[in-house]
């Protein structure tokens, strides 16, 4: 569907344009956007400060804090603080205003949890930030002399009449596009060659032209190694795990966990003890594999008094109300780089028609500090860091060497951009590609659509949460004994029911082939 036919799409079922982009957000100098008409159609809210226009859809929340100096603190998403138990975005802005310019405000920066970008806008220059893990998904361009940083690359591509790129066209079409992970794109690329992704840990500044530098992280850590140090990690990590419960409790009036059997979701679970009063809980049926995980959801529910709810997600897409129409305003979202299973599709249209929430608390960022890659391919090590490394964790090219090569070059363009080298040994390449890569294209993707039903919130998504169980050893992140211990400390009740669901995909056998392919794509020359 051309940008004509979807627009007369548009124009047949109204109803639709309030979702177009929908908890996106455009920063822009532009004078010229025109937001009574499409993509925007006259639904979008605005704040002018300086030379620049802040936008955003009715369901974001934009948060504006200006200095008497002229200097403005924003923030687009949402945040809370565990340290202080602040909740309101423009208290934390401020706050973090009184520490500008100095190390002490990235200090601060690494205290707040939430899905954001976070920025200054000061002496004519726009400087900004992204979540810990890249939960909000953004990216930023120079055309024609304006610059724009938004929620989604396809609305600067429709407002700039933008081309894709013919790199991404030429990767999309590639067999294997859709496996590991998913589709999505490597390094900061977005669907347009003007545009790229904020990367998570970097700080942005645009004077004219982008530059960008690391901040985090960049301090070695030292491993708990002994009980005594190891179960302090524990504990202070646990604590901040239940503080952004108990505050997400108090920001949204009907929050829920999506719970399964496990162990990420059971850890948030027991993170809200203390709470529970204040949460429900939901669980869904799509295929028969999500039975086991909702009949656990049920069990760890009802022990502990929480209302839970069962969806059972339509086996025909024929029975959710404007399927083909809803299907195409996702493509058009996520910049047609991918594409909705029937399946995946039918879950997100049946959960926005049918769960009144104000918020998910998701327990994704988790696999971060799980060692997942490790985990996925059954092992203990991998190569040091380079582009083969980052574009071997990232997709399968051994029939496509040619490709393999062109990705290999983008990784070794990206790994020196974003100082990659300058990342301390205690913080393994692989859990940074996870971290920035992995979750800043394919989770930020991810997590756009699904915010089509409700707003979603991660209580993992803390730096000072990441730096803590960075310290852990990594046999113990591998083993989940860490995750297992914060679960402990959290709700020992909930600990000794000792439920846990294993996902059936995750068998050895399918590891150790996954770990062969690995191998060879790693020793194959071009």
């Amino acid at each position: 569907m051309n940008q004509k036919e979807f627009i007369q799409m548009l124009d047949t079922h109204t109803e639709l344009k309030k979702d177009l982009f929908i908890r996106g957000f455009l920063i822009s100098d532009d004078q010229n956007i025109d937001t009574s008409t499409f993509p925007f159609y006259g639904n979008w809210n605005e704040i002018k400060k300086g030379n620049f226009r802040f936008l955003s859809h009715p369901l974001t929340g934009m948060h504006v804090y200006e200095e008497e100096n002229g200097n403005v603190f924003f923030l687009a998403g949402h945040a809370y603080d565990p340290f202080t138990m602040e909740i309101e975005e423009e208290i934390i802005l401020k706050d973090l205003s009184t520490r500008y310019g100095s190390e002490a405000f990235f200090e601060k920066l690494s205290e707040i949890t939430g899905v954001y970008v976070l920025g200054v806008m000061h002496d004519g220059t726009i400087e900004y930030y992204v979540d810990p893990s890249g939960m909000q998904s953004a990216c930023f361009g120079k055309i024609n002399n304006a610059f724009y940083l938004s929620s989604h690359a396809q609305l600067i591509g429709d407002i700039c009449a933008l081309e894709m790129d013919a790199f991404v066209k030429e990767l999309r079409a590639y067999k294997w596009y859709s496996r590991v992970m998913g589709p999505y794109l490597p390094a900061d690329l977005t669907p347009f060659q003007e545009v790229k992704r904020v990367v998570p840990s970097i700080q942005y500044i645009y004077d004219g032209q982008v530059k960008h530098k690391r901040y985090w992280p960049l301090k070695e850590q030292e491993m708990a190694i002994s009980p005594k140090e190891y179960q302090k990690v524990i504990e202070e990590g646990a604590k901040i795990l239940h503080n952004n419960m108990a505050l997400v409790a108090k920001k949204w009036a009907k929050p829920a966990i999506s719970l399964t059997g496990g162990i990420d979701s059971n850890t948030t679970f027991a993170a809200g003890n203390g709470n529970y009063d204040h949460f429900e809980t939901f669980s869904y049926v799509s295929a028969e594999k999500e039975v086991p995980d909702a009949k656990a959801a049920q069990t760890i529910a009802s022990h502990f008094g929480l209302a839970h709810h069962e969806y059972q997600i339509p086996s025909n897409s024929q029975d959710i109300p404007l399927f083909e129409e809803r299907r195409e305003l996702f493509r058009h979202n996520n910049g047609y780089i991918a594409e909705l299973y029937d399946n995946e599709m039918r879950k997100k249209l049946f959960l926005r028609d049918h769960l009144d929430i104000d918020v998910e608390v998701k327990s994704w960022v988790s696999e971060t500090i799980r060692g997942y890659w490790y985990k996925h391919y059954n092992r203990k090590s991998f190569p040091k860091l380079s582009g083969k490394l980052f574009r071997n964790l990232y997709k399968i090219f051994i029939f496509n060497r040619s490709l393999a090569h062109k990705i290999d070059k983008l990784f070794d363009k990206y790994i020196q951009e974003f100082e990659y080298d300058k990342i301390p040994s205690c913080y393994p390449a692989a859990d940074m590609h996870y971290n920035e890569v992995t979750w800043g294209s394919w989770g930020g993707l991810n997590i756009t659509e699904m915010k089509y039903c409700f707003d979603i919130t991660f209580i993992y998504n803390n730096r000072k949460f990441l730096d803590l169980m960075f310290r852990v050893p990594l046999e113990k992140r591998i083993s989940d004994q860490h995750h297992l211990d914060l679960k402990k400390v959290l709700n020992k009740e909930l600990y000794d029911m000792n439920i846990r669901v294993v996902n059936m995909k995750e068998t050895n056998f399918r590891a150790f082939c996954l770990n062969v392919i690995f191998t060879i794509n790693s020793i194959l020359p071009f």
